[in-house]
């Protein structure tokens, strides 16, 4: 029988639990971490029925889902490491497909909902100017409270300018909230975040699955031609190098053999246009000294 840390029994259904999360762990080939912070439950049942296809979202508790990681780790090598990443309100979202795709999935999936009061916007929450649609009367002073300019033209009251009524990390009192859902402002973007995720012996954080195809693109070409402007000066010779070292030896090789006047067919014509016109060059100075010489740069 299990017992806990104080030496007590543990109960039989969470035996059960963990060994439910343990099978779902060893089935799928990527284990991924979700942030839960202010995901509501009508969002989460829309997006375990938008990937019910292709992943599953398993909630459970923390010291359950972190004893699972740990337990696999035989089978899956580095899993415990992820048990290091189980803080906060997290859920386990399991799949076979790319986590990189999760987790454009994941990003495309989310939703924006109005700000709830008294709670800490996560973000700046900005209110346009133009027309509320509001005839004028009470709402006025309401909107005067949250800080909000305002004027009444053509039988309607209109905010005057762009005015940021709460910054990141500040408070979010009951008028305000009442205020931005009564102008429709949906200012708070709810969805999961794929904070992590385990694939084959890798674990991939946020930073890295965040990235656009673009971006990586971007480096891998950046990182082929350091690569290849390396083995060039390295003179290590490539499929990718061997023909721009070729061609850089044969153009050194040229230069080389004309500068030593070296008489070989590739290097005679050359080596006559330079004799040539070295020659005029010589016979144009003459003939300006010597205008009798003239007659030689004519006849050229």
């Amino acid at each position: 029988m299990a017992v806990t840390a104080r030496g007590r029994p543990v109960p039989e259904y969470k035996v059960e639990r963990k060994e439910r999360i343990k099978e779902l762990l060893e089935k799928y080939q990527v284990i991924g971490l979700t942030s839960m912070e202010g995901m509501g439950a009508r969002q989460l049942q829309g997006l375990r029925k938008k990937l019910k296809d292709t992943a599953i979202i398993k909630v459970d508790k923390n010291t359950l889902i972190a004893r699972s990681l740990v337990e696999i780790k035989e089978k899956k090598k580095n899993a415990d490491k992820l048990a290091e990443y189980v803080k906060g309100p997290v859920a386990l979202i399991l799949t076979n497909m790319s986590p990189f795709k999760l987790s454009r999935i994941l990003d495309k999936s989310k939703t924006r909902t109005a700000a709830k009061p008294d709670t800490v916007s996560p973000v700046e929450i900005v209110v346009p100017a133009g027309n509320t649609g509001f005839p004028p009367g009470p709402i006025i002073s309401e909107l005067g409270e949250v800080g909000l300019p305002t004027r009444v033209e053509s039988g309607t009251i209109w905010i005057t300018k762009d005015t940021v009524v709460a910054k990141p990390g500040d408070f979010i009192p009951k008028k305000l909230a009442l205020v931005l859902k009564r102008l429709g402002i949906e200012p708070i973007e709810v969805g999961l975040d794929l904070r992590v995720a385990y694939d084959d012996g890798l674990i991939l954080t946020s930073d890295i699955l965040s990235k656009k195809p673009e971006e990586y693109l971007k480096e891998i070409k950046e990182a082929h031609t350091q690569a290849l402007n390396l083995a060039l000066h390295a003179s290590i010779a490539t499929p990718e190098t061997v023909i721009i070292m070729l061609r850089k030896a044969y153009m050194e090789a040229s230069n080389l053999a004309m500068n030593a006047e070296l008489v070989i067919p590739e290097t005679l014509p050359n080596i006559i246009r330079k004799a040539e016109s070295q020659a005029l060059s010589i016979a144009m100075r003459l003939s300006a000294k010597d205008p009798s010489l003239s007659v030689l740069t004519e006849k050229r």
